[in-house]
Order: C-alpha cells, then sequence, then structure tokens
C-alpha cells in the first residue's frame, strides 16, 4: 500500500506514482482487471465462473457527499446470493495505496485510483474472498458479494464537504462519505439491516482500512447482526518509513471519523499511528481474521531500506517481527484469528498456502475460526520459502500487481 512503487503487472514494470490516464491501453486492461494496488484476477481450471450479467454496478447518485477525489460518484459492485447466503453479505473495500499530499491526490483524480468514471456497468469478482466454490470458499461461497471502488485515497475516511482546488483541479476529499453512503444503499436495496452476518473484508489500503475502522463499521450496523472483519495483507508495523506519510491523511484529508477515539486520545499528535495495524489491532473489539504474510512484499518496499530488503537476515528478522507483535497486539484479544502465511506476496497469489498442521487454506481456516474450530493457521518456514504458496492446477494462471 505505498503511496509510490513499482508495480508489476503480466511482466510489465510501470510507476504507479506516476498513475496511468484513463486515456492510457494499460488504463483499460487495469480497469477491465478490476484490480487493487494487489488485487488478482483468476482463471482457474474447474472452478465456477462469475456469470457477469450477475455483477451489477450501482453509483451512489442519492448520497451526493460520496464522490471520488475528481468528483465522480462513488460506486460498488453486488453479485446476488442464494440458498442460505440469502440474508449475508461479504463486503470488500478495494485496495490502491494513499495520496500523502494535495498534489498526490490531485494526479490521482485522472486515474483509476481517484475516479469512477469509466467503470463498466459489470465485471468478474475476482479475489479469492469472492470465490463461488464451497470447497474454496466454504463459508461465503453463497453469500452476497459487494465490491467497493477504491476511490479516495485516503482508507474511506475524508470528511472534508468542499472541494480543494490544487493546481487547478478540483479535489474531493471525501471517502467517509462513500463509506456511509455505501451502507444505506445496500440497506435500500438489498435489505442489509436485516441480513443475519456480514463480513467486511479488504486486501492492502482495504485490509489497512478493516483495521482501523472495523469497531466504527460495526457500530452503523443493528446488534441483530454479526458482524466479523477479514483482512488480507493490511498489519503494517510502525515504521519510520512509512507511517508519518499517512499524516496528510488524518489532517488534509480530516480522516479521523471513522478511526478509535481511544487510539486516537494515546495517540495525541501521531493520529496517523492509528492506521497502522501493529498500533490499532489492541484496541479492536469487533472480531478479525487476519490473512498476512510474514514476508509481504509490499511492506519490504514500504517499512525497508533497499539494503535491507535485499537481505535475507534482515527480511527475516523484520518477518519475526511482525508475527510476535501480531501475536501479541491482535491475538491477545481470544475473539481474534489469523493466518500467518510465510509466502513471498502481497494480497493474493499465484497459489494458496496451506497450514501447516491441518492443511488448511486461508479461507478454509477462516471458516473453521467463524465456526469456532480454531484461531491460529499458517506456516512457519523461513525466507525465501519458494514451496509456500504453491499453485494446486498447472492450468491456473493469476496476474497480480506487487
Amino acid at each position: 500500500s505505498c503511496a509510490n512503487r513499482k508495480v508489476r503487472l503480466a511482466g510489465m514494470v510501470l510507476k504507479s506514482g506516476k498513475a496511468l490516464r484513463r486515456s492510457s491501453p494499460l488504463f483499460h486492461l487495469r480497469t477491465c482487471l478490476s484490480l487493487v494496488l494487489a488485487l488478482t484476477c483468476t482463471f482457474s481450471e474447474g472452478r465456477e465462473a462469475d456469470d457477469l450479467l450477475d455483477v451489477v454496478a450501482h453509483k451512489l447518485l442519492a448520497h451526493p457527499l460520496a464522490v471520488c477525489l475528481d468528483g465522480s460518484p462513488g460506486l460498488y459492485y453486488f453479485r446476488p446470493g442464494h440458498g442460505s447466503g440469502k440474508s449475508k453479505f461479504h463486503i470488500f473495500f478495494e485496495g490502491g495505496g494513499f495520496c500523502s499530499n494535495d498534489s498526490d491526490c490531485a494526479h490521482r483524480t485522472g486515474t483509476y485510483y481517484g475516479s469512477t468514471a469509466d467503470d463498466a456497468p459489470s465485471i468478474s469478482l475476482a479475489h479469492p474472498f469472492f470465490a463461488p466454490s464451497q470447497k474454496d470458499n466454504p463459508l461465503m461461497w453463497n453469500w452476497n458479494h459487494v465490491m467497493l471502488r477504491y476511490c479516495d485515497g485516503a482508507y474511506f475516511s475524508g470528511t472534508r464537504q468542499k472541494p480543494v482546488l490544487v493546481e487547478g483541479t478540483s479535489v474531493h476529499y471525501q471517502g467517509y462519505y462513500i463509506t456511509t453512503g455505501l451502507l444505506e444503499d445496500l440497506g435500500v436495496r438489498y435489505k442489509l439491516r436485516a441480513s443475519s452476518d456480514v463480513v467486511f473484508s479488504g486486501c492492502s489500503a482495504g485490509g489497512i482500512h478493516i483495521y482501523a475502522h472495523l469497531d466504527a463499521l460495526r457500530a452503523m450496523l443493528p446488534s441483530t447482526v454479526r458482524v466479523s472483519g477479514l483482512a488480507d495483507s493490511g498489519f503494517y508495523l510502525d515504521k519510520h518509513l512509512f507511517t508519518p506519510l499517512k499524516h496528510f491523511v488524518v489532517k488534509g484529508q480530516r480522516g479521523t471519523w471513522l478511526l478509535n477515539k481511544h487510539c486516537l486520545k494515546d495517540n495525541r499528535g501521531v493520529e496517523e499511528r492509528c492506521l497502522i495495524g501493529s498500533v490499532n489491532a489492541q484496541y479492536l473489539k469487533t472480531p478479525l481474521f487476519a490473512w498476512q504474510s510474514q514476508y509481504d512484499t509490499d511492506q519490504r518496499t514500504c517499512e525497508m531500506t533497499a539494503e535491507c530488503s535485499n537481505s535475507r537476515a534482515c527480511v527475516q528478522a523484520y518477518g519475526d517481527e511482525l508475527a510476535t507483535a501480531l501475536h501479541h497486539k491482535l491475538l491477545s484479544n481470544s475473539e481474534m484469528g489469523a493466518f500467518v502465511d510465510s509466502c513471498s506476496r502481497h494480497c493474493a497469489t499465484t497459489g494458496l498456502p496451506h497450514d501447516d498442521v491441518s492443511g488448511l487454506t486461508p479461507l478454509q481456516a477462516f471458516a473453521a475460526w467463524y465456526d469456532g474450530r480454531g484461531r491460529t493457521f499458517g506456516q512457519l518456514k523461513k525466507n525465501p520459502c519458494d514451496t509456500c504458496c504453491m499453485d494446486d492446477s498447472p492450468s491456473r494462471r493469476i496476474l497480480f500487481m506487487l
């Protein structure tokens, strides 16, 4: 979830710090693939294919404050549930970095991560969390699935109601209203408030959003709804190379309304720390299941020097620190669970890791945790582990961005 990084897409290297304009052919490829910063497009032999006719886009037009950086309306995609999943919702928050100053946000206005102006009326929901196979996704395979587009650059949290003029461009910092508009719209269209179960999920910036804002999301739904979080690749450490970059999110975009009030009190003056998983996890009350790599490729770019990132020993030390922090800050709460793998990955991968003991995949482990059949899963392998995320099917191909 770095503000600037090298992006690898199908063997091509791009600079996301110079985001693609909507006129670029590569931009349209990214839009077609419905990418988060680390989102995958998965094509599996034998896997049930999404029927694009069942996935529909809804613009948040009834919520005039719910707009992207460029002023285009917030937008989500919906796939209806069936059978026992009709009254259950999986709500996925897309990822895509963040902007660390006004100029950075202004630049994003003409890109996928700052606008929904060119979004398709239907897409394929590609992250493994949307898998329609009961074997691959035993808990949520037949639930209502929602994917909220990420276009505000501040983890869906900005609260400034008037645009800011930056270098001749009007920039809107209103991600909070996209969040609230989504839940209100789902309530009107699909009776979200009458649901029995809701899982809020996300990867990369979407995962950071889950750690930082899950309790606030829980408070927006009736107490009768069972609410849980599922965060992929969102547990970052509090490092001086990364944390201070988020200061603009809480100050420039005024993105504090969804943050934990106790965390804000304890970090007065450095409120951006409350966007960091190793800081905010200890304040969480709503049950959350973490899927996290010890050796996350994004964190090796954001939170390490180049020298450290190229050192096996240094990456190993970081991975050990992350595993310890997750254990002490998150898993000290008996309501929480985790699958910590040893893959070199960020978000979904070319193959799913399997628990060292049970052989369960992360989504199978999530279902077991949800049903009270275990809390901690994962792998305890040293870096690098070339076999930790092996592909189960030689025909399976996944395009992803690191």
